[in-house]
């Protein structure tokens, strides 16, 4: 009974050890993603303005900084996860547009570790 008792409490111990150290590795890789995000957004905006008015001008003329908006925030996820640049045919495009949508998955699963790790760290999630 003792032997399941310090055994179950290694376990526990080991596991919160283990939440701590995932935290900063979720934050790192969210700070990656973020600088990553913004490199391949601007290049995507600047293709897309140059080579194809008529789609930047459906994504609401988005800018990097300036003119942010929901709406257009909005309109560019949708781009990306209705797969909409296919129809550039451009193979530049194509792989900028992949390549942002990793980006976001990728954010958004650190950002969900990072809550469900501060969630059990105050026991809110139990």
């Amino acid at each position: 009974m003792i032997e399941k008792l310090a055994s179950t409490a290694i376990v526990q111990l080991a596991g919160v050890d283990l939440n701590q150290q995932m935290l900063p590795v979720f934050l790192g890789l969210m700070l990656v993603a973020a600088i990553a995000w913004i490199f391949l957004s601007r290049k995507l905006y600047n293709v897309v303005k140059h080579d194809y008015p008529s789609v930047y001008d459906k994504l609401g003329c988005p800018k990097l900084v300036m003119k942010k908006s929901f709406a257009t925030n909005y309109r560019v996820l949708m781009f990306l996860f209705r797969r909409e640049y296919v129809s550039t045919a451009d193979i530049d495009v194509i792989r900028l547009c992949q390549g942002l949508r990793y980006i976001f998955i990728i954010y958004l699963i650190c950002f969900l570790g990072c809550l469900l790790l501060i969630l059990d760290k105050f026991n809110i999630a139990s």
